[in-house]
């Protein structure tokens, strides 16, 4: 991957209680009781007990706490030991050297690893959550006038004075945490939508979340798109405001995965698919509300993301505020903001699930890194669907939903509709090269076109 565009800084309980009385009443797709007593029959003998799993911390990485904590890794007859890491740069280190069994991953980390430089069969095996993210400004911008996206009438209400503003501003630079997150995906999607190019009229900066406030702070940034709960530490130290949340840039977006190397899926195959059954379970507990105070205390401990629960439980419980301004700080009910497994919303319809690895989202991820030259080709390859089943295979998640008894698209591309994204633009991924030629801001100019 090119990564010249960027400045870094710094250094690198019982398992199915409720699952099937879920208070929302519209889980009961998922595996039965039955088969969740004694999974291990259904997979066969495990090649290795004792696991080491990356995460780095933030609340999308609750799934692999929660089986950690709820004994779901247990029940599945496995070991295992959290690392927490302190970057995704880290943490593809740990995967890359096996250091690490399996981790927490942005989306794009397999594709990266397998496309750019490395080289590496790197790959996802399932996804672990939906949104989650948000983009945060500075509290300047805030006095200089600029709200909060859904202060105003529309998008393109909002794109005039946004774009009035970052152009009449000296402060252009942006942090995110990796130039591959989807956040970084994300944010660079929405500053185009609004006429505004990433690469040219902002500058990147790569820092690790927990340094994001901090350099909000010191006016080093004008705002960074970072995953929750991150999200929400400017507003509570009063220096700066949500202006978009992830799921209205791209509603119902992939965010984190659990990536492992191909050679030690292959090496474990019983172990890999164990341990993404026991992660699906914990994935079902964390969609529950009831679940939600219990699941903040957990991830608050010093051990996992170390940080006040009142940080945290917004981002779960969906009662989220954008600022802390006296006039505007009312709650809004997003309960959609991160979604772990499965929720009723307009876009994620049974057998839909959050889990899912579609291939469609690997399709637009793999037209965005080619929109902003992140690859050595500039063109769309002609053999994409073969190169994204090797990265992102779903005939191992097929294996493990059926036994799981958890029903599947019988599709692996869906269309996302005119609503999906912020700026109504659709997307057919059988389309990917008519996609990439529609947006005028891109790292080229030219026409992209397919490659033998």
């Amino acid at each position: 991957m090119k990564r010249r565009q960027f400045i870094k800084y710094g250094s690198l309980g019982t398992a199915s209680l409720g699952i099937t009385a879920c208070a929302q009443g519209n889980l009961d797709f998922l595996r039965s009781s039955e088969t969740s007593l004694n999974p291990n029959n259904k997979f066969g003998s495990l090649e290795k007990t004792n696991l080491i799993l990356g995460f780095v911390p933030t609340t999308d990485a609750a799934p692999l706490i929660i089986a950690q904590e709820k004994g779901f890794f247990e029940r599945y007859g496995l070991e295992v030991t959290l690392k927490r890491r302190s970057s995704w740069e880290a943490i593809e280190k740990g995967l890359l050297s096996w250091q690490l069994d399996a981790a927490q991953a942005p989306f794009a980390l397999p594709m990266s690893a397998q496309l750019g430089k490395q080289k590496a069969s790197l790959i996802s095996l399932m996804n672990l959550n939906l949104n989650g993210s948000a983009i945060t400004f500075t509290k300047k911008a805030w006095e200089e006038g600029l709200r909060p996206s859904l202060n105003y009438n529309d998008f393109r209400d909002f794109e005039r004075s946004f774009r009035r503003y970052i152009r009449g501003s000296s402060q252009t630079r942006f942090a995110i945490d990796s130039p591959i997150s989807m956040d970084a995906y994300l944010l660079r999607y929405w500053l185009a939508a609004m006429g505004v190019d990433p690469d040219r009229e902002v500058e990147l900066l790569e820092f690790q979340s927990n340094q994001l406030s901090y350099k909000l702070q010191a006016q080093m940034i004008e705002g960074y798109s970072i995953s929750a709960p991150w999200t929400r530490s400017a507003i509570t130290e009063n220096i700066g405001f949500i202006i978009n949340i992830s799921r209205e840039i791209w509603r119902g977006h992939p965010n984190k995965i659990l990536a492992a190397m191909d050679g030690w899926v292959r090496r474990h195959p019983v172990t890999a698919r164990s341990l993404m059954a026991a992660l699906l379970e914990a994935c079902q507990y964390c969609d529950h509300q009831r679940h939600h105070r219990e699941m903040t205390e957990i991830l608050a401990q010093s051990k996992y993301l170390n940080l006040n629960r009142t940080l945290i439980e917004p981002t779960l419980n969906g009662q989220y505020a954008y600022t802390n301004n006296a006039s505007n700080s009312k709650l809004v009910e997003i309960p959609d903001f991160t979604i772990f497994h499965y929720q009723d919303t307009p876009y994620l319809k049974i057998p839909d699930h959050a889990n899912y690895p579609w291939r469609s989202h690997a399709v637009w991820l793999l037209t965005q890194m080619i929109r902003w030259n992140q690859l050595e080709t500039t063109s769309y390859p002609k053999d994409a669907d073969r190169i994204l089943d090797r990265i992102y295979p779903i005939s191992i998640y097929k294996e493990v939903a059926k036994v799981l008894n958890i029903k599947i698209p019988s599709e692996s591309m869906k269309s996302e509709p005119t609503n999906a994204f912020i700026d109504g633009r659709p997307f057919d991924p059988s389309q990917p090269l008519v996609y990439l030629n529609q947006f005028s801001i891109r790292a080229s100019h030219s026409q992209f076109l397919s490659f033998a």
